[in-house]
């Protein structure tokens, strides 16, 4: 919605209009002040003049918007007194440095006309830029003998094309209407270089996109499909429109007598290059036809941005389900709540910082016996590591004969996984432990982890005498024997305690996690314990603040 309005008084006659920062509103603009400064009675050259001064004005802040939309809206102003016409536009655009000396650019130059033309048709100019808007003040006295004769003639030259630009805006408009229905983007690019091969009289025309450093031929007219042309590669090299007499290459038809090769990008990524040729003239594509192919090109460029934006949304929604699928499938690993087994009560924790993660826990009731326990923190985070505890648990749920004896547990768990780390480059930190409760005994055996701490008549930590498995292909490891007495509790834990980029409160040191579960020694129920724990690591439900997993497992007795 644009407004205009026209008044005079003694000393003479003015003219407004406000309207949004569009092409359509711009040329209303410059034919309604046209009007205007035709019943001011100004000649007939003054009038072609000003109107193409304003639209060239008002078209670089439509075409230069900066980010985000200027607010408010684009003004224009007239005012016709003492035999001269002052012009004052105001925009809210970023704006721009005005040249000292702009001069007229080469024929196949994008930009640069608008100013040339506005210094050439004005007798003074004043462009003052601040942060709030910008403001224009062009002043011209009539009558004026007119512009020289050379002048005259590139005046007549780019009015035409900048008429022929504004009546094939429509087209372009209805064009982008019919191809978004179109059933994919090779249908969408054959729509494109349709219309465009009619509004330029072009007689072959060939699109290509770029895929992983190549072209991709996605339309053709009027000629057969074939390699990359040299002078697409130079365009897209160039990052600049490539000109061509003649055929250039075998690729085309000995007929082509002239062509242009339009290379496109988004930021830094090159997107495609739109080529066209004519067989029936020798005549160079004009300005109003580069435009038209460049205004294309950005079209092609917004829709397949927009295509890839689609298919990154639906691959991220299957990832995101994949991911829940594959968290919801660690945590069903993880053992239930069970029923005392042999007077042994336990209770287990895991939290990954990604949703899934290496950290595991598990708890294999031995009847006649008590617990087989084990606690285990992959090395990384993510699905790479998930996929290896699942590997590792499996391999130690196979073990069962083994499990009085810790120690064999995990040399024969470090021998079958060596391989697959070793390639891998991972490693597992691994403490396995059985209670044995007939025998009055705590076995564990420590493969890099962190120290099990056992809290009974004393204070007692299975530490890690080998290193992690995965380290060597044939580990040996020793067990730490710990008396089993009423009222002894067990604690295994992973690195996340005491792993400093966590936000929450975290235990600085291993010696810190032993000391503060021996102080507990009045708490022997293992869901009082865990609660006490949790409160402790500042526990939320949220793992965003977690830069590393935390998982760990109580036992009581």
């Amino acid at each position: 919605m644009s407004t205009h309005d026209s008044s005079g008084t003694a000393t003479g006659r003015s003219w407004q209009w406000a309207g949004p920062y569009t092409l359509e509103a711009v040329r209303e603009a410059s034919i309604g002040a046209r009007a205007f400064l035709q019943s001011c009675g100004l000649p007939e050259d003054h009038l072609s003049g000003w109107e193409l001064v304003l639209a060239e004005a008002g078209n670089n802040c439509v075409l230069h918007p900066g980010d985000r939309p200027p607010p408010g809206l684009l003004e224009i102003s007239l005012l016709v007194a003492a035999g001269q016409v002052t012009a004052r536009l105001l925009d809210r655009t970023p704006g721009f440095d005005w040249p000292d000396d702009p001069g007229l650019p080469d024929d196949d130059s994008e930009s640069g006309r608008g100013l040339f033309l506005i210094e050439a048709l004005t007798d003074s100019r004043i462009y003052a830029r601040g942060k709030h808007g910008n403001f224009l003040e062009l002043r011209r006295s009539f009558p004026d003998p007119g512009p020289p004769e050379d002048l005259e003639a590139t005046l007549e030259a780019m009015t035409e094309e900048l008429s022929t630009c504004y009546e094939s805006l429509s087209a372009i408009f209805r064009f982008t209407a019919e191809a978004r229905d179109a059933d994919s983007p090779r249908d969408f690019a054959g729509h494109v270089l349709e219309h465009l091969i009619t509004l330029t009289s072009a007689e072959i025309g060939i699109l290509r996109v770029a895929d992983h450093g190549r072209l991709v031929c996605l339309a053709l007219h009027g000629v057969e499909e074939g390699d990359p042309l040299p002078m697409e590669t130079r365009a897209l090299e160039s990052r600049r429109d490539q000109w061509f007499e003649g055929p250039e290459s075998a690729s085309l038809p000995d007929t082509v007598r002239t062509g242009l090769v339009h290379p496109f990008f988004h930021d830094d990524e090159p997107l495609g290059v739109l080529t066209l040729a004519r067989t029936s003239s020798d005549e160079p594509f004009n300005a109003g036809e580069l435009n038209l192919v460049h205004t294309f090109a950005e079209f092609l460029s917004q829709h397949f941005l927009s295509l890839r934006h689609e298919e990154e949304a639906i691959r991220s929604r299957l990832a995101r389900h994949e991911f829940d699928l594959a968290a919801a499938i660690q945590q069903s690993l993880l053992p239930p709540v069970q029923d005392p087994v042999e007077g042994i009560h336990a209770i287990g924790h895991c939290e990954s910082a990604l949703s899934i993660g290496g950290d595991f826990y598990d708890l294999i009731p031995m009847e006649g016996t008590g617990y087989f326990f084990v606690i285990a923190d992959v090395m990384g985070k993510g699905v790479a590591a998930s996929m290896m505890a699942a590997v590792t648990r499996s391999i130690i749920r196979s073990l069962g004969e083994d499990f009085d004896h810790p120690a064999t547990v995990l040399e024969k768990v470090g021998s079958q996984m060596f391989e697959d780390l070793d390639r891998l480059e991972m490693f597992v930190t691994l403490a396995v432990g059985v209670v044995d409760v007939p025998a009055g005994l705590i076995r564990v055996a420590n493969a890099g982890h962190c120290p099990v701490v056992i809290s009974g008549n004393e204070l007692a930590e299975a530490m890690p005498e080998a290193p992690p498995i995965g380290i060597e292909r044939s580990p040996s490891f020793q067990e730490d024997v710990i008396p089993l007495h009423p009222g002894t509790r067990i604690l295994a834990y992973t690195d996340g305690f005491i792993d400093p980029r966590n936000e929450r409160p975290v235990f600085e040191t291993q010696d810190e996690v032993a000391a503060w579960f021996h102080q507990s020694a009045g708490t022997v129920d293992p869901v009082i314990l865990k609660q006490q724990l949790l409160q402790r690591l500042g526990q939320t439900g949220s793992a965003e603040s977690l830069a590393d997993d935390q998982t760990f497992l109580i036992l009581t007795f």
